[in-house]
């Protein structure tokens, strides 16, 4: 399966899976869109997007679902794949297909309302995907072992979610907190006032199955990375530990090839 350069938009996306067979896959994605995904709309979204799909080279009128043979062979990847690691930070989000019997993984980058497609080797491991989707390539390292680690209480973690950014800034530029605590608050701020997280999902879209299996939340700072730390909540306290960068993104990439490799 050759699947490096392609991409679609979501409207494409939808029609490429209706002409692979995989119309309540499609449907669904039109639901997401607020669209009902019946039938007749289907087939105006094949009809709309045939010309883009032409000027890409993505259809071939010879074969029966007229898509090219490569683009059909993701597909069925696409759908068929149990086990995923979904990565999100903000509005931007990355997929891990793991590909049953193979030392290969289907990447699906979701940026500006196109799904980005390629192949990517278990074999390199998933640090450089990792640090390039969070945005922590050619950052320097920041020695975090005297760093401590920060304890909130549940109900401030709560309220952290929904403050006034007004008030947020306000406690960033109080000179009465901690510098680290305000480094934290600054980059949650950043971070549109949630954690970004990875996500470790078996999902069958046949069934309309989807179950996280482990879910990891954190935090990028200027030179390392903020771990929720769920193992060690106690007593209604949430625990946030500063984590190097490299050393965090091995563990991330570790994490989700041993998810991989239980099947």
């Amino acid at each position: 399966m050759e699947a490096m350069g392609i991409s679609l938009t979501t409207n494409e996306l939808a029609s490429v899976l209706a002409l692979c067979g995989y119309e309540s896959m499609a449907s669904q994605i039109l639901n997401s869109l607020d669209i009902n995904g019946e039938k007749w709309e289907l087939d105006r979204f094949i009809e709309d997007t045939g010309l883009s799909l032409k000027s890409k080279g993505l259809l071939d009128e010879n074969r029966s679902s007229t898509l090219v043979e490569g683009l059909e062979d993701l597909l069925h990847v696409l759908v068929q794949s149990k086990r995923k690691a979904r990565c999100i930070i903000k509005d931007r989000v990355l997929f891990i297909h793991f590909i049953k019997g193979d030392t290969r993984t289907l990447l699906q980058e979701i940026r500006n309302n196109t799904h980005f497609f390629s192949i990517y080797s278990m074999e390199k491991g998933f640090e450089h995907i990792l640090l390039n989707h969070y945005e922590l390539v050619g950052k320097s390292e920041q020695a975090v072992n005297d760093l401590p680690t920060l304890q909130l209480s549940e109900a401030i973690y709560d309220q952290l979610h929904q403050m006034d950014p007004e008030v947020l800034e306000a406690m960033i530029n109080d000179e009465k907190i901690e510098d680290l605590l305000k480094q934290f608050l600054s980059d949650f701020k950043n971070n549109e006032q949630e954690f970004a997280n990875v996500s470790l999902m078996e999902m069958d879209y046949a069934k309309d199955y989807m179950e996280l299996k482990q879910v990891i939340f954190l935090l990028p700072s200027l030179n390392f990375i903020w771990h929720l730390d769920y193992d060690r909540i106690q007593e209604k306290e949430v625990f946030v530990v500063p984590s190097s960068v490299d050393e965090y993104s091995k563990r991330l990439s570790d994490a989700i090839a041993l998810f991989f490799k239980e099947l």
